[in-house]
């Protein structure tokens, strides 16, 4: 349907997002061709004004998370090219690839606005061998494709692992506390906030480092989820990540940042939340299973060698 004398389509409740900070709607319209270019318009849910349709590059689009996303993204209006190993399951435009490999990952990004950057090996696999070149090397080829395209915007996929060395089952983790990681995947997300970092500063770039809880992948994930004390605190339901994704893209007014994202948790998270409140104008709903979806499918399978989110703390097998 549309709506007033703006012609903006509404969407429905669950897909509308909180109210943005209310100094955004009296900037927004004036700043958007220099933020975002020309295009059509998507309805900025209850602030009265509208913002341009973006076109996306969703990278790990096939992955659960990446799904939610590109989900997420298309049901504001945005449009949504998909770039993964495999083919994803929503329909559109989508392009198999891999991260290493710049020329394929230069083509995807022709003629986007923003990137959001979801592919990654999860979990505690071979440092050298896979960590390295996919969340290392292939995050710094993401930024690198963003220079040479001239994209604006990339959203950044990290970890609450980035500080996976704290204790997450008491008190609240804030970024005040810097980077403190339990194991080399935490190493190589933090690898990727210091290059977002960068490309941020020197080359103009809008970064948002998006420092994810636990998205539970399915059933099994839920159940291990629920049996650890810090699970129900550390806890990201599909819903909440994927309004998230959606502030984070359409967001004015940012430069870089770094931001922990999980959801309301009984109002007891294991992380400081007010930032993305502030920044972001994001208010988690779910707590621990509220907001997300599970089956037995394969096809979204959990991490291989990841019994759990937790790192490892045997320090041969880090």
């Amino acid at each position: 349907m549309w709506n007033g004398p703006t012609g903006c389509p509404t969407r429905p409740f669950r897909e509308q997002l909180p109210p943005h900070p209310g100094p955004v709607a009296t900037w927004f319209y004036p700043m958007r061709k220099r933020l975002f270019g020309l295009g059509s318009r998507t309805y900025l849910a209850n602030s009265g004004e509208c913002m341009p349709t973006l076109r996306v590059l969703v990278t790990g689009s096939a992955g659960a998370l990446g799904y939610r996303i590109a989900l997420g993204l298309s049901n504001r209006g945005h449009i949504v090219r998909g770039f993964d190993l495999r083919p994803q399951r929503l329909p559109g435009d989508h392009r198999i690839g891999s991260l290493l490999d710049v020329r394929a990952l230069e083509d995807a990004a022709k003629g986007v606005d923003a990137i959001v950057h979801a592919a990654a090996v999860p979990e505690r696999q071979n440092f050298a061998d896979e960590l390295v070149p996919n969340n290392i090397v292939g995050t710094h080829n993401v930024f690198e494709v963003a220079r040479l395209q001239g994209v604006k915007r990339v959203i950044n996929t990290s970890s609450i692992r980035v500080t996976g060395g704290l204790d997450w089952e008491s008190g609240c983790v804030g970024l005040d506390r810097g980077y403190v990681p339990g194991d080399h995947y935490g190493v190589s997300k933090i690898t990727g906030e210091v290059i977002g970092e960068m490309y941020s500063r020197r080359f103009a770039i809008t970064v948002v480092s998006v420092r994810l809880g636990w998205f539970v992948r399915n059933q099994q994930e839920a159940n291990l989820l629920s049996s650890l004390k810090a699970g129900p605190r550390i806890y990201l339901s599909h819903r909440d990540a994927q309004d998230f994704y959606v502030h984070a893209l359409e967001q004015p007014g940012i430069t870089h940042c770094a931001i922990y994202v999980t959801s309301r948790n009984s109002d007891d998270s294991a992380f400081d939340l007010e930032p993305a409140r502030r920044i972001f104008g994001f208010v988690p709903q779910d707590s621990f299973p509220e907001g997300s979806q599970w089956s037995s499918s394969e096809d979204f399978p959990s991490p291989l060698m990841a019994p759990s989110l937790r790192p490892n703390t045997d320090p041969s097998k880090a």
